[in-house]
């Protein structure tokens, strides 16, 4: 056998068991987690690594890896592990997901037959702005489709404004220092404190506006899903060709927005900031 081939394929072996060895730590990993949560509230490292056969070593390593992403905190008072609230932020952003996308899903409909444009329910995530529901109208007319699960341009769409001006300013700083700035049109904000100028402005009034910041010939709106206490659930959106975004027709899809974000949000039982 050629000397390329024998390397290719000592190669090929080192990458499969690496993975492989990823994937068992990765399980050993869940294992820990699910045990915790099971026989919690807190465990020592040899109660841990007795009751799931795993060697001590092993779980104190994959404890303080998990402990870095603060899916497990160690007891000041003790020196044992527990699950960090991390997991309970991702449980409640879970449930809320759901929550939204089924209460809001005929809101849309209905946002998307009275705009005759396409519709779309948009929630933060880390490190940046997902797509969660999306409802087209038999009139859509625009060439950029975001999917169900797909990121938005958190920084030229409608509904990513709409989410990165109630977000918290460390979090905001972090997508844009991930994603950064990129230029689609003329018409794109690509400079940081232009873009937190915008996003001011959309807090003060409570809509964002997205004016052929994507793409050239398509523009839009969005308004905040907000609970009582002014916290960010969501972000509804309406986007069109931009000769149906002008002047009076503006002015209706702004108020539509802000009332189907209004409605949404006393759908879900957390009222709307006032």
């Amino acid at each position: 056998m050629p000397l390329d081939s024998i390397t290719r394929r000592k190669r090929a072996q080192k990458r499969g068991s690496e993975a492989s060895g990823s994937s068992k730590s990765l399980q050993k990993a869940l294992r820990i987690l699910l045990h915790m949560g099971e026989y919690g509230p807190e465990l020592g490292v040899t109660q841990v690594a007795s009751a799931l056969d795993l060697n001590k070593a092993t779980v104190h390593r994959l404890l303080n890896a998990m402990e870095n992403f603060q899916l497990i905190e160690r007891s000041p008072d003790s020196e044992r592990y527990r699950l960090g609230l991390k997991l309970h932020d991702l449980g409640t952003k879970a449930i809320e997901s759901r929550t939204l996308r089924s209460e809001a899903h005929r809101f849309l409909v209905e946002m998307a037959r009275r705009s005759n444009e396409a519709v779309s329910l948009a929630v933060p995530d880390r490190g940046g702005v997902v797509c969660l529901d999306r409802v087209d109208s038999p009139q859509t007319m625009i060439s950029v489709r975001t999917v169900v699960g797909a990121r938005f341009e958190a920084h030229c769409t409608a509904v990513g404004k709409a989410v990165l001006a109630y977000l918290p300013k460390e979090e905001v700083s972090e997508i844009l220092a991930a994603k950064g700035l990129r230029r689609f049109t003329l018409h794109t904000i690509v400079r940081v404190s232009a873009l937190n100028k915008n996003l001011r402005q959309v807090r003060e009034r409570g809509y964002s506006l997205d004016r052929q910041e994507l793409e050239r010939g398509l523009s839009g709106v969005a308004a905040p899903v907000l609970t009582q206490n002014g916290r960010l659930l969501a972000a509804v959106g309406i986007a069109g060709p931009t000769v149906r975004f002008q002047g009076r027709e503006l002015d209706q899809q702004i108020a539509l927005a802000k009332e189907i974000a209004a409605r949404i949000s006393a759908s879900v039982g957390e009222g709307v900031a006032s």
